[in-house]
Formats: structure tokens, sequence, C-alpha cells
């Protein structure tokens, strides 16, 4: 028969393992809670931007992209955000960058409304892109705009997605994820990877 010294021993390992799986469906391996659509791939897109250039999910190779999706007809907080987030963008390092979409602007809407978007971004220092059907399967998941998410060089959504206007909380979450890119990082995942 076990005494209660052995039993608490052999309750260690199993512990310990049930622990192990629980981190391993909780949390990535970065540590990062895990998010909805994390690590899924951005939607392929082909779209017109406010400037009229044409714009593919190409744009987000080799950078790590904060994606801000804010409305036209929202001026009261959608607005505010986009704005707020160009004054980060020109403090950027060259492996960041910022993209906007404009969630209720169509290639298709009249020159009126396209008038009116382009005043509203005139001071955005970003490229602005028109939705489209491409959009839909991420628009379509949004509940609230302005919302900011995040897209690695891959076109893969990563890091915790942020609501409202919150420029902080933006700039916080961008450099975190520079950060668990720069080399030690990267060495370090690599280790952890090895090890688990």
């Amino acid at each position: 028969m076990l005494t209660m010294h052995q039993k608490k021993l052999l309750l260690l390992p199993v512990l310990t393992l049930l622990l192990l799986v629980l981190d391993a469906a909780l949390l990535g391996r970065d540590g990062a809670i895990h998010v909805q659509g994390a690590g899924e791939p951005f939607p392929p897109f082909s779209t017109m931007a406010l400037d009229g250039q044409t714009v593919t999910d190409g744009i987000f190779a080799g950078k790590t992209t904060a994606v801000c999706v804010w409305t036209v007809r929202d001026a009261k907080t959608s607005h505010a955000a986009p704005e707020k987030i160009a004054a980060i963008a020109k403090d950027l390092p060259e492996n960041a960058q910022f993209v906007g979409v404009v969630g209720d602007l169509k290639a298709e809407d009249g020159a009126e409304k396209r008038a009116a978007t382009k005043e509203i971004a005139a001071g955005f220092s970003f490229p602005q892109l028109l939705a489209n059907d491409d959009f839909a399967p991420f628009l379509t998941r949004l509940r609230s705009v302005p919302t900011v998410v995040f897209v690695d060089s891959a076109g893969r959504l990563v890091g915790q997605p942020v609501v409202g206007d919150e420029p902080e909380l933006v700039k916080k979450e961008l450099s975190r994820l520079l950060e668990k890119d720069a080399p030690r990082s990267l060495a370090l995942k690599k280790i952890q990877n090895t090890l688990f």
C-alpha cells in the first residue's frame, strides 16, 4: 500500500503534464493569450487605395502591419483613431507600417462620398484602402470600429486586436510584436521550441 507521501510524489508528474497541456491549449508558445483568428492568414485581396493606386495583400510582405479599420459615417470615434495613429506612424522602424481600411467606402461609391473621405484622411500618413468583397471574411468578424489588427510579414493575423480610439494600446502592442521578432527573441523562441 502506498503512503500519502508516495501518492503525492506520483501525482506531481501528472499535474505537471496537465499544466503543460493547459499551457499549450490556452497560451501560444510566445506566451500571448490566444486570440480568435491569431495565426490565420489575412484574406487575399486586390483593391484600390483612396489615392487611386491598386493595392494587394502583398503590402504585408516583409513588415509587421497595423491595419486600422474605420468608417466615414462614424465621425465621433472612428475618425479620431487614424488621426492619432498617424502620429505614431511617423516614428516607426522600417520593418513596421500602418494601413487603413475604410470599411464603408467601396470603389463604386460616388465622387461625393470619396471626396468626403479624402478630406477626412488628408492628415493620415499611411495608405487608405477601399473595402471590397475580398475583405468580407475579415470585416464580418469585426464588432466595432475603429479596430486595429496586426498582420505579420507572412500575412497572418497576430497579437491582440485593439478596439476603439486607443493609440497607446496600439503602440504598446505593435512594440511587443516588433520585440518578439527581434533577433534575441527569435533565438529564445528557437530554444523554447527545441525544449518543448
